[in-house]
């Protein structure tokens, strides 16, 4: 109802200028219609197109009004209100095509056109891109126009032999500057430059757009190749693949700390460095580095701060964004289509923990040397005992020795044995086995009765040894350290 309401005061209100519009109107239809507009003319070896338009567009939104009466009445002057403002545009737009249609071209089975056809890939209206690239030149002659309040009318003519002699040097032209183009295209793609190479061949593919329906050879290789198939291939597939690859596979890292090493991630083409791509990084954790590959196909990064998960993953890809940021072609959407084949990398982050564990063993087994030995370990702060081998980083080995040197030597009313004692003190790095630190006391010389035997000996030897260890093994031990972080991260930094 609101709808009528405006309808209807529109109406009323263009009645007190209906006058007006009546008299204009009258002038414009007094002018005589050209003879063209009933007969169309024969041009003597030249193409004519003729064509009308409404200038006027009645029920603009397609609603059917609720009173057939008064959609009557005000129809002609609520016309006034949708007037055609394009219309010449449009009538000219017509006027062009029916020229075209009587240019009949053939539309090459094998050619590019077609092949888009076919797979439903091509959207565009190849009849605009012929006559604005094409027919839209001064040898495209406006002969007349006319019009009244309804219509409008427009001529066009084009000489046969201009047509003929424009598409020649135009299909020279064209064929000419794609061929550079796209070559340049290639010599950027050998380069590792793709996003140069993919612009290139954007530049080459929209440069043979109006003469797609056609082929043109070319010789490629030894072969002989249609030039604009060669062209489509070589943009849709510009970005086929992609290969990203980390040069390292795990990362050891403590949790919150940076990790003190610098990695790279390459990007290839078909064993061809890739330059100037942007790699994106997905991390938890806090990265670092230049992520734009150089000549050679790398981009650095860091791990300046791991995150707190035991097992975390760093997946790197590669910027669509970037490398679509493209000149727009009627192939955009056949070359977005390998983003989904670009693929990932990932490289695992993986905690450690930075504090040293060691293990402390005695052979054979003896509890004053052990606990001459453990209390001084247990001093250190950066140690930390464990009673199991197998979660050991490194290892502190006592090896306790004694040998008799000479037997039943006479002492007043005892007899007694004389022994050679040694008590060597090795750390291990269990990774390795690689040995960090010795300390030992050689030719201990102790005296026992002739009647013990020598495991007895052994041990009592050892208790005496072990206060030697007390007194001076700590002082030996103290400048022993083991940078448990640099240990694991010197792997890293040697690949």
């Amino acid at each position: 109802m609101k709808k009528t309401c405006f309808v209807f005061l529109a109406a009323m209100t263009l009645v007190a200028f209906q006058p007006a519009i009546l008299t204009a109107s009258a002038q414009k239809t007094s002018n005589k219609q050209p003879t063209w507009i009933t007969k169309a003319p024969t041009v003597k070896n030249s193409y004519v197109g003729i064509a009308s338009v409404s200038k006027r567009s009645l029920n603009p939104d397609s609603e059917t009004a609720e009173n057939t009466q008064e959609q009557i009445a005000s129809s002609i002057i609520v016309s006034q209100l949708f007037f055609n403002d394009k219309y010449k545009e449009t009538g000219r737009k017509e006027a062009q095509k029916k020229i075209l249609g009587l240019l009949h071209l053939a539309v090459d089975p094998n050619s590019l056109l077609a092949d888009l056809i076919v797979k439903g890939t091509y959207s565009e209206s190849f009849d605009d891109v012929f006559i604005e690239r094409v027919l839209e030149t001064p040898m495209l002659k406006l002969q007349g126009e006319w019009e009244d309040d309804n219509e409008y009318w427009c001529y066009y003519t084009l000489a046969e032999a201009d047509y003929k002699t424009l598409m020649t040097n135009l299909e020279d032209s064209i064929c000419r500057q794609a061929q550079t183009i796209w070559e340049l295209g290639k010599s950027y793609q050998q380069d590792g430059l793709l996003f140069n190479a993919a612009k290139s061949f954007s530049d080459a593919l929209n440069t043979i757009h109006p003469l797609i329906y056609t082929q043109h050879e070319i010789k490629y290789d030894f072969e002989t190749v249609d030039l604009f198939k060669t062209i489509y291939n070589s943009y849709v597939h510009v970005y086929d693949n992609l290969k990203i690859t980390p040069s390292i596979s795990e990362i050891p890292a403590v949790a919150g700390e940076a990790v003190p090493a610098t990695f790279s991630v390459s990007v290839d083409q078909n064993g061809t460095p890739v330059q100037k791509v942007s790699v994106i990084l997905d991390y938890d954790g806090l990265t670092d580095g230049s992520f734009v590959t150089d000549e050679k196909g790398n981009a650095t990064f860091s791990v300046a701060k791991a995150a707190d998960e035991p097992v975390q993953t760093i997946t790197f890809s590669l910027d669509k964004e970037g490398l679509f940021d493209l000149p727009s072609t009627y192939a955009f959407k056949q070359l977005t289509a390998s983003a989904d084949k670009f693929g990932t990398a990932d490289v695992t982050v993986k905690l450690f923990d930075p504090t040293t564990y060691i293990y402390l063993n005695v052979s054979p087994a003896d509890s004053a040397t052990d606990k001459a030995v453990r209390d001084i370990v247990a001093e250190r702060k950066d140690l930390s005992i464990v009673s199991e081998k197998s979660k050991a980083d490194i290892i502190m080995e006592t090896a306790i020795s004694t040998k008799m040197e000479q037997q039943s030597v006479s002492a007043e009313k005892w007899s007694i044995s004389k022994y050679n004692s040694a008590l060597k003190i090795t750390v291990q790095q269990v990774a390795t086995g690689k040995e960090l630190f010795e300390y030992s006391i050689d030719d201990f010389q102790y005296l026992s009765p002739a009647s013990r035997k020598q495991d007895q000996v052994l041990h009592a030897s050892a208790k005496e040894m072990s206060r030697q260890v007390t007194r001076e093994f700590a002082d030996k031990f103290r400048p022993f350290s083991y940078d448990k972080r640099g240990i694991v991260w010197s792997d890293i930094n040697g690949k």
